[in-house]
């Protein structure tokens, strides 16, 4: 069983190419042997082949992630959440490849394997660049920062901790009956 990548993506472009991907994300058929919110599933249903990678074909997509919701169409934007296997699909790349006339963002989180990362250089969707999940002298937090600097910063003022060394071995003294721990998990950006 795979590790589920939490996936949210926005599409911004030709308001026409933005409605077919969203009326074939809405009304698309199922392919046999799949799951009806299977990715491929929409790319089936607007024209698209592609070669599977994991089939070992040279230069393959990576494809198995299943759409989790009703999508939003917006003026010039598509928002819908995914679930992908052990990370960010080849969904969007493919979209791109056969849809010029789009741009498509994406932000995957998958904690369990910290992997954060998102193609959103500039934050304009996404905006969260570090997140701190801890629990300080027994009280939990789960704190979403624009910049590593930032949540570095937050830790020190919520803690005794001056050095990233002391935010390592928060939490490790044997002695310490408290639940205390830090992580700290930053976005890697990617194409």
């Amino acid at each position: 069983m795979p590790n589920w990548c939490s996936t949210s993506y926005r599409i911004e472009g030709n308001p026409e190419t933005l409605k077919k991907i969203y009326d074939a994300i809405t009304h698309h058929d199922v392919q046999e042997d799949s799951s009806e919110n299977w990715e491929g599933n929409v790319l089936i249903s607007l024209g698209i082949t592609w070669q599977d990678r994991t089939s070992d074909v040279e230069g393959g997509k990576y494809l198995r992630g299943f759409i989790q919701e009703e999508p939003s169409l917006g003026e010039d934007v598509l928002e819908f959440y995914a679930e992908e296997a052990w990370g960010v699909s080849d969904f969007g790349e493919i979209l791109e490849e056969n849809f010029p006339d789009i741009k498509v963002y994406f932000c995957g989180e998958e904690p369990n394997m910290e992997y954060f990362v998102t193609n959103d250089s500039t934050g304009k969707y996404f905006h969260c660049r570090a997140i701190v999940d801890c629990c300080i002298n027994n009280e939990y937090y789960y704190e979403e920062f624009n910049s590593i600097e930032a949540a570095y910063q937050w830790i020190y003022d919520k803690t005794s901790c001056k050095t990233i060394e002391d935010i390592e071995n928060f939490g490790t003294d044997p002695d310490d009956t408290s639940d205390n721990f830090i992580n700290i998990y930053e976005y890697k950006i990617v194409k």
